[in-house]
């Protein structure tokens, strides 16, 4: 039997979309990203999207497995990445206001269409013991409560860091943005449509 590994790019707009269920397996360390590193993702991208008007942002490759033409996705490398981006797109959305604000939303949470046999459900799932952290508060776009918790009561150290680079983002959007509505949906469509990643895909590990 042939192993079939494939790769491609996609924009953000694909890789958060309908064609990809992304799993964090239960052997995957946890979510470590601190501020350091969330802060230099969003230096590198506000300095491009303010200096190039066209140009592409790269932002590296995962690794997952997953059968074509199925969205089920366990991811083997880039969870750091894609949980971070979650984390900046929640945020976003979380300033944005009405209908643009839900359109933002579907890039985190499956909508769900019945038609097309699709449950609402998160687009990225952690390992079991952050997966309800994270889908309250960051994927619900709770961020006043989330800010609000107490550190100490946080139950490791991934919630610490989920914490941490909510605040950050949050931080950060309202500096450069303020109530600069037009700007805010341009940050958000460079990132969506001029930022790509290359999923690298094996039906098994």
């Amino acid at each position: 039997m042939t192993k079939k590994i494939s790769g491609a790019e996609y924009p953000l707009s694909k890789i958060f979309s309908s064609d990809f269920e992304y799993i964090i397996p239960s052997y995957q360390r946890p979510y470590a990203w601190t501020v350091d590193e969330a802060s230099e993702l969003f230096d590198d991208l506000y300095s491009f999207y303010s200096s190039e008007k066209e140009d592409s942002y790269f932002l590296g490759s995962i690794v997952l497995i997953k059968q074509e033409n199925q969205p089920y996705s366990e991811v083997i490398d880039g969870q750091q990445r894609l949980t971070t981006l979650t984390i900046l797109l929640a945020a976003l959305a979380s300033q944005a206001t009405g209908k643009y604000r839900d359109e933002v939303h579907e890039y985190i949470m499956e909508p769900g269409h019945e038609t097309e046999g699709r449950e609402p459900k998160p687009r990225l799932t952690l390992r079991e013991r952050d997966k309800d952290f994270f889908s309250r508060y960051v994927q619900s776009l709770d961020f006043e409560g989330l800010l609000k918790l107490d550190a100490k009561t946080l139950g490791n150290e991934s919630q610490h860091n989920i914490q941490g680079n909510s605040a950050y983002f949050i931080t950060q959007i309202k500096q450069k943005f303020g109530d600069d509505v037009k700007a805010l949906k341009g940050f958000i469509s460079f990132i969506m449509l001029r930022c790509f990643i290359v999923a690298v895909s094996t039906p098994n590990q």
